[in-house]
């Protein structure tokens, strides 16, 4: 299924995570997201980003706010006209792109991210060329973890049917990135992060501490809903 609505996935407001794990669950994501950004990067000097499928916007701001020093240039993009607006008017630097089809040239910048964003397209493989492509040397993305059974379940509801959303294994979304002509992987590390849904407030704590512990447990931590694929490469000539 492809999402030709925006407002289907987000609304000006609350992003589509906030739609399904509530706001305080949202915010100890956005500052989960935030510290393996801030973790990936801090060591690398200062580098240009182009983060693919930037939603609302709320953890696009939550970067650039942090003024991390590696961070130079920072431009996010969507594909629908009404998450180009928004994030305009939030006053980030936006491009109209379609991630499975990049309309820029080769090497444009350092670092291209995505953001749970791959699960949602029609053709991953082509998503996973067109970073290789775009970027000069890393990718960073977060996706959904086709190993947890929860993941598996919550895709069967009709929220995450609407959205087109469509989990892989690990490996899977690593086997988008091997074997591209004109490319190598030099590293790859692929790590489990975020065990949350939709909770009453009040019990918003206990899942946040439950969360952080099952990260660290062998096994385990795979059953949580998301991982982080960090991808470096280089160009065959």
């Amino acid at each position: 299924m492809v999402i030709t609505d925006w407002s289907k996935i987000h609304d000006r407001d609350n992003s589509w995570r906030q739609q399904l794990q509530g706001q305080l669950i949202a915010a100890y994501v956005l500052d989960r997201y935030l510290v393996l950004f801030e973790e990936a990067f801090r060591n690398n000097g200062v580098l240009s980003f182009l983060e693919l499928g930037s939603g609302n916007g709320d953890l696009s701001k939550k970067i650039l706010e942090a003024r991390l020093p590696c961070v130079g240039k920072y431009v996010v993009s969507e594909c629908f006209n009404e998450g180009i607006e928004w994030l305009s008017s939030l006053g980030l630097e936006v491009l109209k792109l379609d991630a499975q089809k990049i309309n820029l040239p080769d090497e444009s910048f350092d670092v291209v991210l995505s953001f749970d964003v791959m699960h949602h397209v029609e053709d991953p493989r082509a998503m996973a060329v067109e970073m290789l492509r775009v970027s000069r040397k890393r990718l960073l993305l977060t996706e959904a973890n086709g190993l947890s059974i929860g993941r598996k379940i919550f895709e069967l509801s009709p929220g995450h049917k609407a959205a087109g959303e469509k989990s892989f294994r690990p490996s899977v979304y690593l086997d988008f990135f091997r074997k591209v002509p004109g490319y190598r992987l030099t590293s790859t590390r692929i790590y489990p992060l975020l065990f949350v849904f939709k909770t009453p407030s009040a019990l918003a704590p206990a899942l946040i501490s439950f969360s952080r512990f099952i990260e660290k447990v062998p096994l385990l931590k795979w059953q949580c809903a998301t991982v982080c694929l960090d991808i470096t490469f280089e160009r065959i000539r």
